[in-house]
């Protein structure tokens, strides 16, 4: 996102600080009461130490902070800009057209790559929960050894869903749409912005305009995902009105010549 005014930086520093406090303390209030549930509920947990518990809590905190000040910061953008608001609801919109196309493994195979961080997090989670309770079910394992071997567990099932969206990215780095070429992109617009004047910053486009043309573009996208173009279906309504037109004309040549004919044998029978 792109910050031109101090006031812009600070308006965006506090929506991002407000929104990641926000789900800093509903993480912390999470993770504490997931912590003293599981405490009741299981004899391993209820024997760890107190920096362990504490590392548990604060872990799902920080996790669920950076999230909420990653959408924090989205939605400031959406809001601060129309045009990138309607870009993004023309993109969702044709997204949308573009999966209800999709077979059901095609949809989750693009919803796992567009969601593969949060995945990894909920998996990270998912199996500390379950490597735990599996492993206290072992009487023949003290305490220490039932952690280790639950972190094992967790390590291992994480590690092999990162290497499975580390596949992904691989996949989005040949197709030229991995991170390393969005943030590439990103710091050659930084650069290109920085080498221009800086009253080409000052000026603001005709907002109008663009969103007329970008509304041009989507039903022109719209059009071609029917395998019709906007051009041919001009002409094809210019020639159902032509066909029209001569049809009209032919019907007022009858009519005339029909005219003709009854005036001639009009005149016969006065003759």
């Amino acid at each position: 996102m792109k910050l031109l005014t101090k006031e812009e930086e600070a308006a965006h520093y506090r929506a991002v600080l407000q929104g990641g406090t926000f789900g800093t303390v509903v993480g912390l209030v999470g993770g504490w009461a997931g912590v003293m549930m599981a405490s009741r509920r299981f004899h391993t947990i209820r024997n760890l130490t107190l920096p362990m518990k504490a590392f548990l809590v604060t872990s799902s905190g920080t996790f669920v902070g950076i999230i909420a000040a990653d959408h924090s910061s989205r939605q400031f953008e959406a809001a601060r800009n129309v045009k990138l608001k309607y870009l993004g609801e023309r993109e969702e919109r044709l997204r949308r057209e573009e999966l209800s196309q999709m077979s059901f493994g095609n949809r989750i195979t693009a919803w796992a790559r567009e969601e593969k961080y949060k995945i990894i997090g909920a998996t990270w989670i998912a199996s500390i929960v379950g490597s735990f309770f599996m492993v206290s079910r072992n009487p023949y394992l003290s305490g220490q050894q039932k952690i280790v071997q639950a972190r094992v567990y967790a390590q291992g099932l994480t590690l092999a869903v990162m290497c499975a969206s580390a596949a992904f990215e691989i996949q989005d780095q040949r197709r030229g749409q991995g991170l390393l070429e969005a943030a590439k992109k990103g710091r050659e617009a930084v650069k290109e912005t920085k080498n221009q004047p800086a009253e080409h910053h000052n000026q603001r486009h005709d907002e109008n305009t663009d969103l007329w043309e970008d509304m041009v573009a989507a039903e022109e996208q719209k059009l071609k995902l029917r395998h019709k173009s906007l051009y041919s279906h001009e002409e094809k309504k210019g020639a159902v009105t032509e066909a029209i037109n001569a049809k009209k004309e032919e019907a007022k040549e009858d009519d005339k010549e029909k005219k003709e004919e009854k005036k001639e044998e009009s005149e016969e029978e006065t003759k």
